[in-house]
């Protein structure tokens, strides 16, 4: 029972810093949409190119995801950021998404092949693909609080989960759950409205969620990370006294 209430009172403490964070930062919501519009532009140009192509769009989405999380490490740790951490963020976790995402590329495209002419091979490729998305839930966390890389990214997330997997995976599918639902009740809000204002509507809101989504993980990881079920509960009742 004191691990529950505990755990509500990180997932509470988590929620309102984050509420707090998005209020005061409300125009990192714009940043989804700009990096939509520059994968975009990636898209266009690098899709004649082959496989150079695809190194080019890889590349720039990795710097983008690089941008996201700079602007979120910043919001956790002083609860603002502006457009220099938007531009600046570019390049600061390039290397380690770009080493992380080569690393998990290799087996994974040997599992592609190795499975194609296996009987629901398709279906055990699905069922690693989601391990793999459980297992690897906190790297993004890990990247920009946890300081690790490479193959050490891997296990250290690996380790996050395993040791905290109830706190940290529920409130993610509860706050997924909320925000698809609540995008789908705001589209059917706006059915009757100019397609542009649709557009806007439902940008700037997607925009809003996800920093809220990424700010909460980053606030909830943490409180958790490097921490345990007992010495939580003993911070709790040193702050409750």
């Amino acid at each position: 029972m004191k691990t529950l209430q505990v755990t509500l009172w990180l997932y509470t403490t988590a929620l309102s810093k984050s509420w707090h964070c998005v209020r005061k930062n409300w125009l990192v919501s714009c940043a989804p949409v700009a990096y939509g519009i520059i994968l975009t532009l990636a898209g266009v140009v690098a899709g004649p190119l082959g496989i150079v192509g695809g190194l080019v769009y890889s590349l720039v989405s990795s710097a983008c995801a690089s941008s996201g999380l700079y602007l979120i490490k910043n919001m956790v740790e002083s609860g603002k950021t502006d457009i220099n951490d938007f531009l600046n963020g570019f390049l600061v976790y390039l290397g380690d998404l770009i080493t992380f995402f080569f690393i998990l590329w290799l087996p994974m495209w040997a599992a592609a092949n190795g499975l194609g002419g296996v009987p629901n091979g398709w279906l055990i490729y699905l069922l690693l693909r989601l391990g793999l998305f459980v297992l690897l839930n906190a790297v993004p966390e890990m990247i920009y609080q946890g300081r690790a890389s490479g193959l050490e990214l891997i296990g250290a997330s690996y380790s996050f989960i395993v040791e905290n997997w109830i706190e940290w995976l529920l409130p993610n599918l509860l706050l997924f759950a909320a925000g698809y639902f609540f995008l789908d009740f705001l589209e059917s809000l706006l059915i009757d409205l100019p397609a542009i204002v649709q557009i806007f509507v439902s940008a700037l809101a997607l925009g809003l969620l996800l920093a809220y989504f990424m700010t909460f993980r980053g606030f909830l990881f943490s409180q958790l990370h490097g921490t345990t079920r007992r010495t939580r509960i003993y911070r709790y009742d040193a702050r409750a006294s």
